[in-house]
């Protein structure tokens, strides 16, 4: 074969082909794994500071998050809205 005419010979271009894919799926799963790994850490990071907050003591007076001198908008329509 001539040089240049391998690159047009279609097995050659399916095995090359093929191996480019098996290349570029190994490489997503691996960007996959250390993704999970990642959110894996970070879901056992935030769990246990769950844990922590909620056994905190609140030391706040109640109220409905600073929003007790807001105005109602619909205090003087009928009810109908």
């Amino acid at each position: 074969m001539p040089s240049g005419t391998t690159a047009q010979d279609p097995t050659w271009r399916s095995r090359e082909q093929g191996e480019e894919a098996k290349y570029i799926r190994e490489k997503e799963r691996a960007q996959l794994a250390a993704l999970h790994e990642e959110q894996e850490k970070r879901s056992t990071k935030n769990s246990t500071k769950d844990a922590a907050s909620s056994t905190k003591d609140y030391d706040f007076e109640g109220g409905f998050g600073g929003q007790e001198d807001l105005e109602d908008r619909y205090a003087t329509t009928s009810g109908e809205h």
